[in-house]
């Protein structure tokens, strides 16, 4: 079974898949600082999912080291008996914060075990910051889901590796977010990688993530040029399976 629930509007997930549950990117308590508050501070609108009424789970996955992934806050408030899987740079900054915890670092291309699931970190060819990693999921009847919440550009090596899988869930964001490039340029890709990402992995199933607009302070978000996705339209179009999820009831993926 594969079933997913909302945590918060942005990009916080429970999932449970086969027989394992987690928590992916949990945010749900305060703001998240991107380095400094004058450069960014970010709210969400909506308030999370509460800490004391989250579902059950065993682990913990971190796909970027950045606050809106990595919450410092939120992962202080979080069981510490629960392991943390966590891509390169979040494994490092966890290590820093929380050496006394069990984390456990996904290696690039690489299949790492854990329960009855197999992770697969996927690093982008780009070697400056910011660096956006997506992260395979795949259980034992080597059906697969692929998060990439912000967006990816599959090279010819990691093509061939998710395409040993059936992806049963591409989960992605569907916002264009750009910045000057000094400051990073093009944080979010918008619908462009998501039709790229579908017709080369070939879900089955399609839905948004960190497309929450959120209350927001600092530079970035003065120079920053969003474009937010009509979920109407793609919707109706429907070219991309897309599942629409607005609300934090669970949702089965059939």
């Amino acid at each position: 079974m594969l079933s997913i629930k909302r945590l918060n509007l942005d990009s916080s997930w429970h999932i449970e898949y086969g027989k394992s549950n987690f928590i992916v990117d949990p945010w749900l308590i305060g703001s998240e600082i991107d380095g400094f508050k004058w450069l960014n501070e970010q709210w969400h609108i909506k308030e999370p999912v509460k800490i004391s009424d989250l579902p059950d789970f065993e682990f913990l996955l971190i796909s970027q080291n950045y606050e809106d992934h990595c919450h410092l806050e939120t992962l202080k408030k979080l069981s510490k008996n629960k392991p943390i899987l966590a891509t390169e740079k979040a494994f490092k900054k966890l290590k820093k914060n929380f050496p006394e915890r069990e984390i456990i670092s996904l290696k690039e291309n690489t299949i790492t075990n854990f329960g009855d699931l197999s992770f697969i970190s996927f690093r982008p060819e780009k070697i400056l910051d910011p660096v956006y990693f997506a992260v395979v999921i795949i259980n034992s009847k080597n059906e697969a889901i692929f998060y990439a919440p912000h967006g990816f550009a599959l090279n010819k090596e990691q093509l061939e590796l998710i395409n040993e899988y059936s992806v049963s869930l591409l989960i992605t964001t569907f916002t264009e977010f750009e910045i000057p490039k000094i400051m990073g340029g093009k944080v979010n890709p918008g619908m462009d990688n998501v039709y790229e990402l579908f017709n080369q992995i070939k879900p089955k199933n399609t839905i948004n993530t960190h497309d929450e607009e959120k209350k927001t302070k600092g530079l970035v978000s003065a120079l920053a040029k969003i474009k937010y996705a009509d979920y109407d339209e793609i919707e109706s179009d429907n070219s991309i399976n897309f599942i629409r999820i607005d609300n934090y009831d669970k949702k089965i993926i059939r």
